[in-house]
């Protein structure tokens, strides 16, 4: 279990990034042979991900009744893209079988989101949490300011 780290910090970064959402959704429970193998896409994809040239800073794994999320912090655009369309990782072998297989009969759902945050345009905020979200993504400090009635010192 991650240490918790007792007071406030806020995050220690300053370019941009990205933050992208993916997610499954399974439709049709009897279909294992459809939603399984994207189910277990996942953590190959992440386990491929862990090298840091790829350009993924960190990734949460979130499970909710039949959805299944991701919540990914990268670099860049340029970066997910690469990734996403690179004939050497799992990305796109997965997208093949999952157009072959799956596509538009509804067994399965699928999404992302993308969004692209430019440098500093993001606040932070963690009490008594082990580093967590983009704290652990990237670096944290210390926060200057800890009582909400402080307005004088910066986020």
């Amino acid at each position: 279990m991650a240490k918790v780290r007792p007071g406030r910090v806020v995050v220690d970064y300053e370019d941009e990034l990205v933050v992208f959402t993916v997610g499954m959704r399974v439709n049709r429970f009897w279909k294992f042979n459809k939603w399984v193998p994207v189910f277990l896409s996942m953590p190959k994809m992440l386990r491929e991900l862990e090298d840091p040239e790829l350009g993924l800073l960190d990734s949460r794994t979130m499970v909710g009744g039949r959805v299944i999320m991701v919540v990914q912090y990268w670099r860049s655009e340029e970066h997910l893209e690469r990734y996403a369309h690179s004939q050497a990782h799992a990305h796109r072998g997965f997208w093949k079988w999952f157009n072959r297989n799956v596509k538009s009969n509804g067994d399965v759902g699928l999404w992302h989101e993308l969004y692209k945050v430019p440098a500093g345009a993001y606040d932070t905020s963690y009490i008594n949490m082990p580093p967590y979200g983009l704290a652990r993504a990237t670096k944290e400090r210390d926060a200057g300011r800890t009582d909400p009635d402080d307005h004088e010192h910066a986020h």
